[in-house]
């Protein structure tokens, strides 16, 4: 047997060893890409049936039972293999990304907002910068808006925290 269509053999099975069944914990579009602004391939309503195919930060590529595929976030999905503890490994794994306690499992996406390529690929933009700088006021346009309608200084009470010291407020305004 020659060597390439025994690794493509062995790579498709590997990928179907990954598919795990699951299903909607509550209504939820099916998006194309992982992104809450992709558009919606179609809407699913609790309870539909699953297939998990990968994952991708807090979002899961799955197929549903009528053939179409699409990307839902995490939270949305009950994995089939659940908390049981039944050693099926695949996907399910992935959704136990962290045990805690003495008795139960704590399930997180591990999502933080970039991932370290949008990181180490980020390129600093001087014009949103700028747009932002935009955006600031000097005092004295503060206090101008303040008295023109109508906001008054109002003096808050440090929070103390029992056994720490707070600043004092500079009481300027």
């Amino acid at each position: 047997m020659k060597l390439k269509p025994l690794f493509t053999i062995l790579l498709f099975a590997s990928t179907l060893a990954l598919a795990e069944s699951g299903s909607v914990s509550r209504s939820s579009e099916l998006k194309d890409k992982p992104f809450l602004d992709a558009a919606t391939v179609t809407r699913l309503s609790a309870g539909s049936i699953i297939d998990i195919k990968t994952r991708k930060g807090a979002w899961a590529q799955v197929s549903t039972r009528d053939g179409k595929t699409g990307w839902l976030k995490i939270l949305n999905i009950r994995s089939a293999g659940g908390s049981s503890g039944n050693g099926m490994g695949g996907v399910n794994e992935l959704f136990n990304v962290a045990k805690t306690g003495s008795s139960g499992n704590t399930v997180t996406t591990g999502v933080k907002g970039l991932s370290a390529e949008q990181i180490k690929n980020a390129k600093p933009n001087p014009r949103e910068v700028e747009r932002m700088q935009s955006y600031g006021v000097s005092s004295q346009e503060a206090q101008r808006f303040a008295r023109s309608t109508g906001l008054q200084s109002q003096k808050v009470p440090d929070i103390r925290l029992s056994g720490t010291t707070s600043q004092q407020n500079s009481g300027s305004d």
